[in-house]
């Protein structure tokens, strides 16, 4: 028999509506299978405090020292035993009064699942300006529906709501000398295409309604263009340029003059280009060019510093 614990790494999050949620459905189950832990990356004592449980299928744990997106979900490890890990950031919302109901009924079906991908959906109708840089492209460029997810396994692979089983997991865990924002997915995707491992689909996605400002995306922006390059340096496989089209675009632009002169131009006009994004109005072919003269600047900083 299949068990599963679901898995909700926390950092300044108020996770309290998603696990009073998820709980429900335990009970409405009555999955005595099915458990819920929470790893509090030593996030500030106000949200420690918030983030309070007394069911017994929650199990809270709270860093004093924060360690980051990979490690901490590595960690999950040393806090189950379950046959299989379902993995959901802290600021998604569960709409499906199935949800859970969905996953057991597929393990239960498919117990030798490796990866099951659940996905996320984004609001339909468009945030204030505000907010709708992320918005915009994680809408277009992120968030697949059931049915491209089906045609592609491994497209848009993301780290929120997805299950694994822990044998695997063991043997693939999360890179941890990844810092920062950005591509820790990348890697595990890399990694488990890599070793022909199936990936499956279902249709069932949470809700990511939590938006960054346009501001706070730009700025995870940068740092996940940073890790793109650690990516490119430290993984040797054609996989990654492959999975990654913005990667791939900058290294042919990167290969000849006079291209290489453009993505030179673009890099000194992104903080105009950072100015119109901002407002988010802006096209995406914008958002593109900037983060093609983003890795020219970057690429270009890390040369000189490794010099």
């Amino acid at each position: 028999m299949w068990t599963l614990s679901v898995c909700i790494p926390i950092y300044n999050t108020d996770v309290r509506t998603l696990v009073d949620t998820l709980c429900l459905q335990i009970d409405q189950i009555n999955a005595s299978h099915i458990d819920i832990i929470l790893i509090d990356d030593a996030s500030a004592s106000s949200f420690k405090t918030m983030n309070q449980f007394s069911h017994s299928k929650v199990q809270l744990i709270q860093l004093a020292h924060n360690i980051g997106r990979s490690k901490i979900r590595n960690a999950f490890l040393q806090y189950t035993n379950a046959t299989h890990l379902l993995f959901l950031d802290g600021d998604s919302t569960v709409a499906n009064p199935f949800f859970l109901q969905n996953f057991s009924n597929y393990l239960t079906q498919h117990q030798d699942t490796s990866v099951l991908v659940g996905a996320s959906l984004y609001q339909v109708e468009p945030p204030p300006v505000t907010h709708r840089l992320r918005w915009t492209y994680s809408t277009n460029r992120e968030s697949l529906d059931f049915e491209r997810r089906s045609k592609d396994a491994h497209a848009g692979f993301k780290t929120n709501n997805f299950l694994i089983q822990r044998s695997l997991f063991e043997q693939l865990p999360f890179d941890e000398e990844l810092s920062g924002y950005g591509h820790e997915d990348t890697i595990f995707g890399l990694q488990i295409l890599e070793k022909n491992i199936q990936i499956r689909h279902i249709n069932n996605p949470v809700w990511n309604l939590k938006l960054d400002t346009n501001t706070e995306f730009l700025l995870k922006t940068d740092s996940a263009l940073s890790n793109l390059l650690w990516l490119q340096q430290r993984y040797h496989t054609p996989l990654l340029l492959t999975t990654n089209k913005l990667l791939r675009y900058f290294q042919l632009a990167n290969r000849y003059l006079l291209t290489r002169c453009a993505l030179w131009v673009l890099s000194i006009q992104t903080d105009f280009y950072r100015h119109i994004l901002k407002t988010g109005r802006a096209p995406l072919f914008l958002f593109d060019l900037y983060r093609l003269g983003r890795l020219y600047q970057l690429n270009k900083d890390a040369k000189r510093e490794r010099s």
